[in-house]
């Protein structure tokens, strides 16, 4: 197997590509960060098992080996002292796939569900493309970070009849890393009024300044008996394009509430086998990969704290506790939405993701967010 090293310095010139991230704008000029995915290439583990399955000639169906069950649940026992188990895991191509799922299975039509605000914006969709109501619990901000309301919370729950919580942990776009204390808050209001919790979990590969991610499902039997949690290596490892998310379904009942809506839609017999591949590669050997990654992000995201500080002290970076996702935030400049855009994609020539779209139902925030993960990036940080 290749020796991993880490090669996050090398620049992979993406403009000529099919990449959504790149081809967004059709501008040379644009630098593009509106796009969560990171311009590195996937760790050497990773290509090896995809080559090894591509050099087989034979792309037929496949079942998942206990290898691949074992590595997952070695990765979560090892990092997190979750003992998954193995009967507890399903499978789908993609995170939102999942959740919608999630709805069908647990949920009604007009049922309301409950989602921290500011939210990606997919998730709007999402929900209300399986006729449920969207709920939002806005997330208090205080000029320098995001806090969790328990008791707003809570409120929200009980006023608003919510059946189910779409929790993502670290929160996108703020980067807010949940505690243990405030997992097991949530998890003793949602056992309380019968709230099933569909965890997004996706960015917890990725942590800085030492913060500890914790999986909902592990911090109480009750987290654990209403919870789905959604994950995948997709996100850390580069692997966005194989489309495949993970389940974490401890519940049996649940689990099997799930299965029944998966039937016919060959999410299981028909998965792509060269996810299933990366899948284990990434967990069985990208550890060390992962760890130079998330050394080499903490040192962008402090190279960006440290410019914005020196040359634009206006704009307010959340520091984020994990993702690769920097809300940043510029009502200092007095811009509308529009006016912002145009400059910073007109003057500064950066593509971001723009915070207008995700702050649906939240007054007053002008925003932005970027992906901190290119070391090449300063030379565009100029607005």
């Amino acid at each position: 197997m290749t020796t991993q090293g880490s090669s996050f310095d090398t620049i992979i010139n993406r403009a000529n590509s099919p990449s959504i991230k790149w081809g967004r704008y059709q501008r040379a000029d644009i630098i593009s960060f509106g796009t969560a995915d990171m311009d590195f290439q996937s760790p050497p583990c990773v290509r090896d098992a995809l080559i090894q399955k591509a050099e087989t000639g034979l792309y037929a169906y496949e079942y998942k080996t206990d290898d691949y069950y074992q590595a997952i649940t070695d990765w979560f026992s090892n990092h997190y002292n979750w003992p998954v188990k193995k009967e507890w895991l399903t499978n789908c191509p993609g995170m939102w796939a999942m959740l919608a799922l999630c709805l069908r299975a647990y949920t009604e039509p007009g049922d309301s569900i409950l989602i921290h605000a500011p939210h990606f914006h997919p998730v709007i969709s999402v929900i209300e493309g399986a006729d449920r109501k969207v709920v939002t619990h806005v997330l208090s901000y205080d000029g320098v970070k995001y806090n969790f309301d328990p008791h707003g919370f809570e409120d929200i729950i009980v006023r608003e009849n919510i059946k189910l919580f779409f929790l993502v942990n670290p929160h996108n776009p703020t980067g807010l890393m949940f505690t243990r204390s405030e997992l097991s808050v949530i998890a003793d209001i949602c056992e309380r009024y019968g709230i099933i919790v569909v965890s997004d979990e996706i960015n917890s590969y990725l942590t800085y300044d030492g913060a500890l991610f914790v999986p909902y499902g592990s911090v109480s039997p009750a987290s654990s008996r209403h919870s789905v949690t959604l994950t995948s290596p997709s996100k850390a490892f580069n692997l966005q394009g194989l489309t495949y998310a993970i389940g974490i379904i401890p519940d049996k009942i649940k689990w099997a509430q799930l299965e029944k809506v998966r039937i016919g839609m060959d999410l299981d017999f028909a998965t792509n086998i060269f996810s299933i591949s990366a899948t284990e590669a990434a967990y069985r050997h990208g550890k060390k990969w992962l760890t130079h990654l998330n050394s080499y992000l903490q040192g962008n995201l402090d190279f960006m704290e440290d410019y914005l500080k020196a040359n634009l002290p206006q704009i307010q970076l959340i520091r984020p506790g994990g993702g690769y996702i920097a809300w940043l935030d510029f009502r200092a400049f007095h811009l509308t939405p529009e006016a912002l855009r145009d400059v910073i994609l007109e003057k500064a020539k950066i593509g971001m993701t723009w915070g207008k779209h995700l702050v649906r139902r939240v007054k007053g925030l002008s925003a932005s967010i970027l992906p901190a993960h290119e070391k090449h990036c300063k030379k565009g940080l100029s607005v």
